[in-house]
Order: C-alpha cells, then structure tokens, then sequence
C-alpha cells in the first residue's frame, strides 16, 4: 500500500513539474503520462490531485488556449472551438473563453490573412480563410 502511495506521490510530482512551466489540459497529462510510461490505472487519481492544487484548471486553460490561438497563430473561432472540444473541455468554459476574444486583433487577423491571399480567386481565398476557423460571414464582411 505504501509503495503504491510512494510510486502514486512520483507520477504526481513529475506530472506537476510538467504542469507548472505551461497551462495544460487533462488530456495533455494523459497523453505525456503514457508518452512517460506511466502506470495508466494511477491517470485518474494523478489528474484528480493536480486539479485539487490548481495545477490543472480547466477555465483557465480554455482561456490560454483561445488567446494563443487567436494572438500566435491567427485562427478563428470555428477552429479554436473545435480544438477545444477535441479535448474534451467543458463547453461552458469554451463559451467563456471566445466571448473574451479581442475583436481588434480577431479583425485584424482576418484581415492579414485575407489580404495575403488576395492575388487568389475569391474561392479560393474564401475556402483558406474557412479553414483558418472563420465563418462564411465573418469572410464575406471583411475588406482586405
């Protein structure tokens, strides 16, 4: 029992150093946790103690991951949500975290790209910008 309790206090600390130097979801733990050959029947009770001290939080993860996306890599809000939901994070945080999406930098980022593309045929423009994570009307509305 106490090994166990020893081994289970290791995983945990390894999988906090992990957690401490960037925000993280469950499913990255687990992921990193196999990727470290991890005993996988410890995943849950591990994930529960790093949600117990705050090292995983779900609100504010949802909240890094939006604005990364948005401020690094220019995607829109249809991709960032499926991404999110990929990981399988709480729909009323992923609510949360794109309505507090800065519409300057989201307008400009539509913008760069759209005038980046704009020596392409307007489908052709208009299917990138789509799969950039942008809605059909949120193209159609924006001037280069």
């Amino acid at each position: 029992m106490e090994n166990n309790e020893s081994l289970l206090r290791e995983w945990i600390d390894k999988a906090e150093a992990y957690c401490a130097r960037a925000e993280h979801c469950a499913a990255d733990v687990k992921r990193k946790l196999y990727e470290w050959s991890a005993p996988m029947e410890l995943a849950d009770d591990i994930i529960d103690r790093l949600y117990e001290r705050d090292f995983l939080n779900d609100k504010r993860f949802c909240m890094a991951y939006v604005h990364d996306k948005v401020a690094y890599q220019s995607w829109g809000r249809l991709k960032i949500q499926a991404g999110l939901r990929a990981l399988q994070l709480p729909e009323k945080y992923i609510s949360q975290a794109l309505n507090e999406i800065d519409e300057e930098q989201y307008t400009h980022n539509l913008r760069n790209l759209s005038r980046q593309r704009a020596s392409d045929p307007d489908d052709k423009r208009t299917r990138f910008l789509m799969q950039r994570g942008f809605t059909f009307d949120e193209i159609r509305h924006t001037k280069c």
